[in-house]
């Protein structure tokens, strides 16, 4: 029988007394957990149980890591497709009379994009996270309830810096990614009413003020003021310039 876990005469943990981390081993995702500070747990009895709590895209999983006199490192997800989810960290009591009552819990977190220590993420309206996507260099994914995301080839050292700084990579890739993000946008009703979409629409703005996006556009009505962000974008940064200056050979 399921039972629930309730919520009353809990204790507020720090989100930075473990080190939680999504990993892809053995082509499949596994969420690792570390004690950081053994001293915060020790009000608790050892077997209290230990979990996460995982939702994205509307889609939720708690994680059982056992108890923290038995601890696992590591638990393979039920769900393998999390890219960058909400995540919180329950402690429960296992006693038969308080089964389920929650002892502590942290607030929550974004597993991936809100820790950049782990995974070289920038917060913002677009995070980068390192994945195992070879032969593709970089991936893009539009999530409903949070900013997309771009995983880029693990192999490559400090993706963030590599991201925001290689022109190749910015001057290239940027565009598509704009282009996709913002496709992606102007076919939802009201865009404005989901936070990541109005981030990007303020962002928009800021680069083209003026330039409203079309409201319930046609493929061509959204085309076409697409194309006039991403030119306004190469511009602004001088994409062209910057590869042709970084290319050997190329004319000064």
């Amino acid at each position: 029988m399921r039972r629930t876990i309730r919520l009353t005469g809990r204790k507020q943990l720090s989100r930075s007394s473990v080190n939680l981390s999504l990993r892809d081993v053995a082509s499949k995702k596994v969420l690792t957990l570390a004690i950081v500070n053994p001293a915060t747990f020790k009000a608790f009895p050892s077997n209290a149980r230990v979990m996460v709590k995982l939702i994205e895209t509307k889609q939720m999983e708690l994680v059982e890591f056992g108890t923290l006199g038995n601890l696992k490192s590591a638990v393979d997800l039920s769900n393998q497709d999390y890219v960058d989810p909400s995540c919180q960290l329950r402690i429960a009591s296992a006693d038969n009379t308080h089964f389920g009552v929650l002892l502590g819990s942290t607030r929550s977190w974004r597993l991936s994009s809100d820790n950049p220590e782990q995974t070289g993420s920038v917060r913002g309206i677009l995070n980068f996270l390192p994945a195992k996507i070879a032969p593709r260099t970089w991936k893009l994914h539009i999530k409903e309830d949070t900013h997309p995301v771009i995983e880029i080839d693990n192999r490559i050292p400090d993706p963030r810096t590599w991201a925001k700084k290689d022109p190749i990579f910015v001057g290239t890739v940027m565009p598509a990614i704009i282009h996709q993000v913002f496709d992606d946008i102007l076919s939802q009703e009201n865009p404005e009413e989901t936070e990541w979409m109005n981030d990007w629409l303020r962002w928009a703005e800021a680069l083209m003020p003026g330039g409203n996006p079309p409201q319930k556009a046609d493929s061509k009505e959204r085309r076409i003021w697409i194309d006039g962000l991403i030119d306004t974008f190469c511009k602004r940064h001088k994409l062209s310039d910057r590869i042709i200056d970084h290319l050997p050979g190329a004319p000064q």
